[in-house]
């Protein structure tokens, strides 16, 4: 299989850290892939129209995208099913767990592309504000009762955590453990792991 990827996403990280957590690196070859707004790779695009990583070339060709969906596909070729929960009473409410969290890393990647990429004249800073408060709001939630970790580490897990460490990466300034201890502690236990080691951003 063939990962096109790029350290610095969090969506990228994410399918990384499943691969890892899987035990499947031996049989994934990653293909370094820079895409950026208004930068063309038509040699990408020529693969994966939307030009989005990550994207996942599957041993008989098929094309995968999306993070969320890369995941799964890994999950069900690895025969694992804890990663989203398939018996789990608890499946539909670690899955939302899981959107929120792959939330949170959309609205921080459109603030980075806001106040990093767009000219300076034609930024909005009531846009920014308003994706933190987003952010602010699905971590305040997860302060109050962060995913599960462990043995039995799911997907919600692994997002929430390359979510955090996407905002360590791009906005260290955000200071989001002074506000969110309990998380802080959660995010410094899974960061050890090594899936989450061998893969942070920088």
């Amino acid at each position: 299989m063939k990962l096109y990827t790029t350290p610095a996403t969090p969506f990228g990280r994410t399918v990384e850290i499943v691969a890892r957590e899987l035990d499947l690196m031996d049989d994934i070859e990653i293909v370094p892939t820079a895409v950026a707004p208004t930068k063309e790779n038509p040699e990408y695009q020529a693969l994966n129209p939307l030009r989005r990583i990550p994207a996942l070339v599957a041993d008989d060709g098929t094309l995968i995208v999306d993070s969320a969906l890369i995941a799964q596909y890994l999950a069900a070729f690895a025969g694992n099913r804890t990663l989203f929960g398939d018996d789990a009473p608890d499946r539909w409410a670690m899955l939302n767990d899981f959107m929120i969290a792959k939330g949170v890393c959309e609205c921080l990647v459109a603030a980075r592309y806001e106040g990093f990429v767009r000219p300076e004249a034609r930024r909005w800073l009531p846009w920014t504000e308003d994706l933190f408060n987003k952010v602010h709001a699905a971590l305040a939630r997860f302060e109050a009762a962060p995913p599960a970790t462990g043995e039995g580490l799911t997907i919600a897990a692994i997002a929430l955590g390359a979510a955090l460490g996407y905002m360590d990466f791009r906005f260290s300034a955000e200071a989001w453990r002074e506000r969110y201890p309990a998380l802080a502690a959660w995010h410094a236990e899974l960061d050890e792991r090594p899936s989450f080691a061998q893969t942070r951003p920088g």
